[in-house]
């Protein structure tokens, strides 16, 4: 099992770690998860909520301080489990964050070049919304095989 750790950046305490295993990629981003905002177009452009934007330039500022190791970004079908920590509030009577668990997953578009080519590779995923110590676990595992399905011609 290898593991590489980025050098600090300076938003944060912690770096980012990745792990390789015989059959995944173990990666934890040490960013504070904010669910994708709905997009606002106006004539003057599209523009999207004050924390996603500052989610986004903190992830590609983590991003970029991030010497990946040479099999990035991953090619071919990928499955993808993903955790987002998010840290309990004060006073709440949720079991779980707020944000729908979709627009947590639209945050990944961030990395794409990155850990994989583009973010249409994954064709399986798992992702779970809770409170804890902030931060992005994820595991990635490429699919050597697709199982086969007919084609609607075919029916």
């Amino acid at each position: 099992m290898r593991m590489w750790k980025t050098t600090k950046v300076d938003m944060t305490s912690e770096d980012i770690v990745i792990t390789k295993t015989s059959e995944s990629w173990k990666i934890f981003f040490p960013i504070l998860p904010v669910p994708a905002s709905r997009p606002r177009v106006t004539r003057w452009g599209v523009y999207y909520g004050k924390r996603y934007t500052e989610f986004r330039k903190r992830m590609e500022m983590l991003l970029e301080s991030v010497e990946f190791p040479c099999e990035f970004p991953l090619q071919g079908p990928l499955a993808v489990s993903v955790t987002f920590s998010v840290p309990h509030p004060k006073k709440t009577k949720r079991v779980a964050p707020r944000g729908d668990v979709d627009n947590y997953f639209k945050t990944l578009d961030s990395l794409n070049k990155y850990v994989w080519g583009d973010d249409d590779q994954i064709v399986w995923t798992l992702t779970v919304k809770e409170y804890g110590e902030p931060g992005i676990h994820m595991e990635i595992k490429q699919i050597v095989r697709i199982p086969k399905t007919r084609a609607l011609p075919e029916m």
